[in-house]
């Protein structure tokens, strides 16, 4: 799976967030990196196709041969702390509605204990922490089968604990899938080989 950008910007109004962005993104480890305003969410958010661009083009393929949105779709997976989930299910209900549309590499209900989730299995989003509902987007995301796991500031409302449930589960959970994390906090970046991309 590839991820090519020529030349893409994206404009709001008459501000221009991304700029003639151009980059191709395979299954390694990256990190979006630059300061507030600078489009790092913007730009994860462009990569995984929830917004389009105002200039340029993206480009998916698989084996050098290009793809339609529709499938790469199903070739990723995308978390962020705005990103909303449906608060009135349990996490337990939420688990078997989200792997009813996409698989998982283990059981969701099996490995709750990974992520500091088994006393919650039966409590509705809506009554979870913040710490806790970002766990379980963190098991959402790496759990499901992707190519690339797109992480938008990934330990937002974690508290020490949980920052070490992240450090631990994303190495155990990443063989072989690429990694683009938008961050500016040093412990979201845990593979020595990141590539670091500074957006200006």
């Amino acid at each position: 799976m590839n991820i090519k950008f020529e030349n893409v910007s994206k404009k709001f109004g008459a501000k221009k967030v991304i700029k003639n962005f151009s980059k191709s993104f395979k299954r390694k480890k990256y990190a979006i990196v630059g300061d507030n305003g600078s489009g790092k969410s913007t730009l994860l958010q462009l990569i995984s196709n929830l917004m389009t661009p105002s200039d340029g083009k993206i480009i998916y393929s698989l084996d050098d041969i290009e793809i339609d949105k529709e499938l790469f779709i199903k070739k990723i997976i995308f978390s962020a702390p705005y990103q909303k989930l449906v608060e009135e299910l349990t996490v337990k209900e939420f688990l078997i509605f989200h792997y009813k549309f996409r698989d998982y590499i283990k059981n969701p209900l099996t490995i709750l204990s990974e992520f500091g989730l088994e006393n919650f299995k039966n409590t509705q989003i809506k009554n979870l922490s913040s710490g806790s509902e970002q766990k379980l987007k963190l098991l959402i995301s790496f759990n499901t089968k992707a190519d690339f796991i797109l992480l938008d500031e990934p330990t937002t409302n974690l508290d020490r604990k949980g920052i070490t449930i992240y450090t631990k589960t994303i190495k155990k959970y990443s063989k072989d899938r690429g990694i683009i994390i938008a961050t500016n906090r040093e412990k979201d970046i845990v593979f020595d080989e990141t590539e670091v991309i500074e957006l200006i």
